[in-house]
């Protein structure tokens, strides 16, 4: 459902299946709408942790962990119970019970015979990936232990190539497969890019403080990037890269990850990463300062191009929610964080202006003169623009470096043409805030 509803981290190969099949049955659609209209996001904070390392925990990873752990719906009911409004629930699970059918005709009954044989086949990799663990347990310097077990979740995409993804939830590594892929080294390689990013995230405090002073330290523009990019690059590097070379005892010469700056940056980093491991050393000072001058040197352009601000982005919005905006961006742009803040000038918003770090972007569908006159007190530069019943993207940076970008427009429709025009453009001029 999360696929069909078109949400963020999800296949658009699956998607394209799915409204192939069933694509003119009205109770199937409106099981669709009905789905996007729960809330199944809620976020829990972990204020005493660095501020940049995104350590919040969402109520869907929790259910997408419980999902995984639950035999049937009835069990599934039972283990969301206290992560979400007993009404959701209940409405969730009945209505996951309404489109069981369907998913048994279009995927499950024709594809469990071969996900059966791909398990087999990547089970084969399990005492191999023990010993992998081991070492990049020690390369991240994670607080994960041995006796908490990571558990695959593998679920079947029809056909044998395309667009798939794979999601890490607390310990559970959801990874989608196409039934009739054959490339199990790779495979398992994406499995290990998933464990890397918990690892990450559960990286020992003192550790991510070591890492967030040294990146805050690191007098450059182009530190900030660096960071945002550093666990999807270290995972890519040691799942696609390392892992995939100690199993196959050659490095994969094809394509690491789809986005080009995360392939790109990983496979950069990728000796001082292997040289790492393989000393069994931990990321230190050295390690950081080597990954920001490498980022610098190789991504010059990074701090005006739009596909590398909006990795790590604040957004803010009167009347919307965080979901609408998240597919809309995603659709256009790689995320790796992505937080609303709403109304604009809310409390919590002003102090997020005043000192999120992050790219500020501003959504602005109506009221829109009042809201620039507003939006001026905080950022000078907006008072020299006026709104002209026409589309409107201001991008420039504010006197503590960050990149503000305020879309104006006539009305929430135009966000979506509006984000592709910027994804074309790619970088913006900043020596003209008005770049359109």
């Amino acid at each position: 459902m999360q696929t069909a509803a078109g949400s963020h981290g999800t296949s658009s190969t699956f998607k394209d299946f799915i409204e192939k099949h069933p694509a003119n049955d009205l109770k199937f659609k409106e099981a669709i709408e009905e789905y996007k209209k729960i809330n199944i996001y809620y976020t829990v904070s972990r204020d005493d942790y660095p501020t940049s390392r995104n350590h919040g925990v969402s109520t869907y990873d929790l259910v997408v962990a419980s999902a995984v752990n639950s035999k049937n719906l009835t069990d599934f009911k039972l283990n969301c119970l206290g992560f979400l409004p007993l009404e959701t629930s209940q409405n969730l699970i009945q209505l996951l019970r309404n489109i069981e059918s369907y998913y048994d005709t279009m995927v499950w009954n024709e594809n469990k015979p071969k996900l059966e044989k791909q398990l087999q086949e990547l089970s084969k990799f399990e005492n191999v990936n023990i010993q992998i663990f081991n070492r990049i347990k020690q390369f991240y310097d994670s607080s994960w232990t041995a006796d908490v077990p990571f558990q695959v979740a593998l679920y079947p995409i029809p056909g044998a190539n395309g667009f798939i993804t794979a999601t890490p939830h607390v310990n559970n590594l959801c990874v989608a497969i196409f039934s009739d892929e054959t490339d199990y080294n790779s495979k398992n390689g994406v499995v290990l890019h998933e464990m890397c990013h918990v690892l990450y995230k559960e990286q020992k405090i003192k550790k991510q403080f070591e890492i967030e002073n040294h990146f805050k330290e690191n007098n450059t523009l182009y530190s900030k990037f660096a960071y945002s990019y550093l666990d999807e690059a270290l995972a890519t590097a040691i799942g696609n890269g390392w892992a995939y070379k100690t199993v196959n005892h050659k490095l994969d010469d094809r394509e690491w990850y789809a986005d080009a700056t995360i392939n790109k940056f990983a496979k950069l980093i990728y000796p001082k990463v292997e040289s790492y491991i393989e000393k069994n050393k931990s990321i230190d000072k050295e390690f950081l300062t080597h990954s920001v001058k490498t980022f610098a040197a190789n991504f010059p352009k990074a701090i005006q191009d739009y596909t590398i601000l909006f990795n790590k982005t604040v957004v803010y919005a009167n009347d919307l929610k965080e979901r609408e905006i998240l597919e809309a961006v995603s659709e256009n742009f790689q995320i790796y964080t992505l937080n609303l803040s709403s109304p604009i000038f809310h409390p919590y918003s002003i102090e997020s202006i005043n000192n999120s770090p992050e790219t500020q972007l501003f959504i602005i569908h109506n009221n829109q003169q009042e809201t620039l006159d507003v939006l001026k007190e905080y950022f000078p530069l907006v008072g020299s623009y006026k709104y002209k019943n026409a589309s409107m993207n201001l991008s420039f940076f504010d006197i503590k470096g960050r990149a503000i970008i305020v879309l104006v427009l006539k009305d929430i429709s135009e966000l979506p043409s509006e984000l592709s025009k910027m994804k074309r453009q790619v970088f913006f001029d900043i020596k003209q805030p008005l770049q359109f």
